[in-house]
């Protein structure tokens, strides 16, 4: 023996599920078809136990499908009752987080607005200025510098 662990896998466990559809599949196809014999053996020997055993049969089929039809409109009015449902949440909780957000854009908006003209819009101003003041001594600078003749900061031009 080894002293190995055993690992149990899905496989180990049985066929899976389709394994099983397969087979009631398969079993559902007999059924059918040895019916089909039956009846069509029924019908040529004229035997009334086989045609009384059909009557029963569809019978049998046709509440089956009545009930069926109920379920059907039962699960109909739920699905109507839960969509119901939804919508009146949508109204009652997400229509006010969307009138909240469209406030808080607005107030975004208006802050903005504020924040650029009473305090971006001077920075800008009193920046622009500073330059154009600093370009203008600059250039009286080097009016002077031509007109007193200093040549030291000519570039290597004469």
């Amino acid at each position: 023996m080894s002293d190995k662990p055993v690992v149990v896998t899905d496989e180990d466990n049985g066929p899976g599920i389709v394994k099983w559809v397969i087979i009631a599949l398969g079993a559902l196809a007999v059924v059918i078809v040895l019916s089909l014999v039956v009846a069509i053996l029924g019908g040529i020997s004229g035997s009334d136990g086989v045609a009384a055993a059909f009557r029963i049969l569809r019978d049998f089929f046709i509440i089956v499908l009545a009930l069926q039809g109920i379920l059907i409109s039962v699960a109909l009015i739920v699905l109507i009752l839960q969509l119901s449902a939804l919508i009146n949440l949508l109204r009652s909780e997400i229509k006010p987080i969307i009138d909240e957000t469209r406030q808080t854009l607005t107030t975004v908006r208006g802050t903005a607005q504020f924040v650029s003209q009473n305090v971006a819009e001077p920075v800008i101003k009193v920046s622009a200025a500073v330059a154009g003041a600093r370009a203008f001594l600059g250039e009286l600078a080097g009016i002077r510098r031509n007109v007193t003749g200093d040549r030291t900061r000519t570039n290597g031009r004469r």
